[in-house]
């Protein structure tokens, strides 16, 4: 078949934007520095190289979630999650596949030496590579900045008593004023996702919180249940529902998403569900720890009894990058409760208690360099 000139020159033209198109979609291409030569390891004939000495070598942060062995590797708001014997990987919230599984050996983790050519551009713009140390990698641990995230607000009352109509809108905007009092007493650095009865939105909250680098998200809120008898403090972490009434409360606090008028939340139907629990367990030890000093800290108090430590998917706690807790104070439905709700040195306690769980957290933190024991 004969092409004339013309159709050549648009063919050729085709073809080029293609390429370059789709070359637009790949990460830069880096290729390995001497500086991780000595670290190179073989398994089944394919070349990997330690994690912790990779991010030491191009300055990234890491944190590696040993309940999950799923790894979270960041630089300049990007990031990339692996997990432990998977091919998959999230790259700035897209599914990638290795050509190799990600492993560990002897306790280290490894990423085949493909990932850094392949992968590691989309979130290092510019290596600046550094002589390596004998030993891993030395990064300091501390706690200095805190959002407290007062539930609900505005449009959204939350749950309402029975007894005295007390909106939980009001209880955890006052709760959560005078915990940040507290913390900043203690030289932390708070921010708050609202200081008014202003609607915001859940994926707003998120954003607040990531915005500012948080090392901790604390979402104070009240309780709420069609049984009058229950009763007590409770503390949640992002995980699947514990139980029933997890499952329940979990739907309430998620149901001001159908009142966020932009429309922000978009589910991802289908989605697998390991890249659901990479995502989801990025933090899961050390918020399981936050919740269980915060527990401990009001069951020590005597201000009201603990229902314990529980899960449950909250959307407000799924997108935060950092340790994130959600706070049931008291139950709303629960007459004795109510009323203690409207007791201004009850707040006080409870809200005191709080903060001594966060801080007892805070000290763990720092003093095990991150490491927690749930």
């Amino acid at each position: 078949m004969k092409i004339s000139n013309k159709n050549y020159i648009l063919i050729m033209g085709l073809g080029l934007i293609l390429s370059f198109s789709g070359c637009a979609t790949h990460a830069p291409y880096l290729r390995l520095d001497s500086v991780l030569q000595n670290d190179i390891r073989t398994f089944d004939g394919i070349q990997y190289v330690p994690l912790i000495r990779l991010c030491e070598a191009y300055g990234l942060d890491w944190k590696w979630d040993t309940f999950i062995k799923t790894a979270a590797i960041e630089r300049k708001g990007k990031r990339i999650i692996l997990r432990d014997g998977s091919d998959r990987i999230l790259v700035n919230g897209d599914e990638k596949r290795l050509d190799r599984p990600v492993l560990t050996n002897g306790g280290i983790v490894f990423v085949p030496i493909s990932f850094i050519r392949n992968n590691l551009g989309a979130i290092v713009e510019t290596p600046s590579f550094k002589k390596l140390p004998e030993a891993g990698i030395s990064k300091k641990f501390g706690i200095k900045t805190i959002v407290i995230d007062p539930g609900h607000g505005g449009k959204d009352p939350g749950a309402i008593g029975r007894r005295f109509r007390q909106k939980e809108k009001y209880k955890t905007l006052a709760i959560s004023k005078r915990l940040k009092d507290m913390l900043e007493d203690k030289g932390l650095k708070i921010v708050m996702t609202r200081d008014d009865d202003t609607f915001v939105s859940l994926p707003r909250r998120v954003e607040i919180a990531n915005r500012n680098g948080a090392d901790l998200f604390v979402s104070i809120h009240i309780n709420a249940s069609r049984s009058r008898s229950l009763s007590g403090f409770e503390c949640y972490y992002l995980s699947d529902a514990t139980d029933d009434n997890a499952r329940a409360i979990e739907a309430f606090e998620n149901a001001s998403l159908k009142m966020d008028e932009e429309n922000i939340l978009k589910h991802s139907k289908g989605r697998d569900k390991t890249l659901w629990d990479m995502t989801l367990s990025e933090n899961r030890v050390e918020s399981a720890g936050l919740a269980k000093h915060i527990c401990g800290s009001v069951e020590d108090s005597a201000v009201l009894r603990t229902r314990g430590v529980k899960s449950a998917r909250f959307y407000v706690l799924k997108g935060t990058r950092m340790p994130a807790v959600l706070v049931e104070v008291a139950y709303l439905s629960n007459r004795y409760e109510e009323m203690k709700l409207k007791d201004k040195d009850f707040l006080e306690d409870i809200t005191g208690a709080i903060a001594k769980g966060i801080l007892a957290y805070k000290n763990e933190y720092e003093k095990t360099e991150g490491y927690t024991n749930i």
